[in-house]
């Protein structure tokens, strides 16, 4: 049986492997830090995103209505109106926090909340045919 160290071992190194493969799919170009994410929507600089400040921040993106005020929502765990600092950083981390467990149960084929070898393995190997294959594709349009 395996140790449970090694389980929590062979957890992280799956986890970093992830996000280094993920990192070099991006280009080496890093998520906004949040702080400044929302100094930037925070028009007004009064330390509040309100609903107007986060659509008109991102109205270039040509999203629907509801779905810039599912968000926003999302957002404004406080239900008061407005986004604070706090409120956008901890959801930037939930966020986070909820990639990575979608990535963990992807990679926990058999679901007992662990990581083998023989799983790591198989989970590696379909991400690298599925980047060869997109990278082949994206060859054939520069083309």
């Amino acid at each position: 049986m395996i140790s449970k160290t090694l389980k929590m071992s062979l957890c992280l190194v799956a986890l970093c492997a992830i996000s280094f493969t993920n990192a070099q799919d991006r280009g080496g170009k890093k998520r906004g830090n949040p702080e400044k994410i929302f100094q930037k929507l925070d028009a007004n600089g009064d330390g509040e995103l309100s609903s107007e400040e986060f659509k008109d921040q991102r109205q270039r993106e040509d999203l629907k209505q509801e779905v810039m005020d599912e968000r926003f929502k999302a957002l404004d765990s406080d239900a008061n109106g407005t986004v604070s600092l706090e409120e956008f950083t901890t959801r930037k981390e939930v966020s986070k926090e909820e990639r990575i467990q979608k990535r963990f149960d992807v990679m926990d084929a058999d679901g007992n909340g662990t990581i083998d070898i023989a799983e790591y393995t198989a989970f590696v190997e379909s991400y690298e045919g599925r980047r060869m294959k997109h990278k082949r594709r994206k060859s054939h349009k520069d083309d």
